[in-house]
């Protein structure tokens, strides 16, 4: 799913003007690591999966990759986050009416079923943009696991700041 995903970004790339400004203010060149935010404890905590499943997909290391020039992704438990790796104004231009506003998320957040294999949230902050796509288990829906997406957001958001 990761691979994927990061496929897709690849096309909407671009070091936002808000993200250039981010990493000035630090050393340049330097972004957040998606897998230092997406631990095993914090995606045990938020997972839809049974103990077992988790289990089972926990057991393989966390993989990460660098998209585009401040972006990361990391794919860990049934999750794959990303970080930085979508510019903001493309993906207000290109949003389709599938993805549906979500209130209480960062500043702003989007939420959508996507093919029925994945639960998907993007999430926009004044200083990153982040989503997170989560599997869905068998026999469950993207909308029966919204909570535990939107939880998983609310839990990463403070460790953005």
């Amino acid at each position: 799913m990761g691979h994927v995903v990061a496929s897709l970004l690849v096309m909407v790339l671009g070091e936002p003007s808000w993200a250039a400004q981010s990493a000035r203010g630090s050393a340049a060149g330097t972004s957040v690591h998606a897998c230092a935010l997406l631990t095993k404890e914090v995606v045990a905590e938020h997972t839809p999966l049974s103990k077992q499943a988790f289990a089972l997909v926990s057991g393989l290391p966390a993989s990460e990759d660098q998209i585009g020039q401040s972006g990361s992704e990391c794919t860990y438990g049934g999750v794959t986050f990303n970080v930085d790796a979508i510019n903001p104004d493309y993906f207000e231009k290109t949003r389709k009416a599938e993805w549906k506003p979500m209130a209480g998320v960062g500043d702003t957040a989007y939420f959508r079923d996507n093919a029925g294999r994945f639960a998907e949230l993007y999430v926009r902050t004044a200083t990153h943009v982040f989503t997170i796509q989560m599997d869905v288990p068998t026999g469950r829906t993207s909308d029966a696991i919204q909570p535990n997406v939107v939880a998983l957001a609310k839990a990463i958001l403070p460790k953005l700041k």
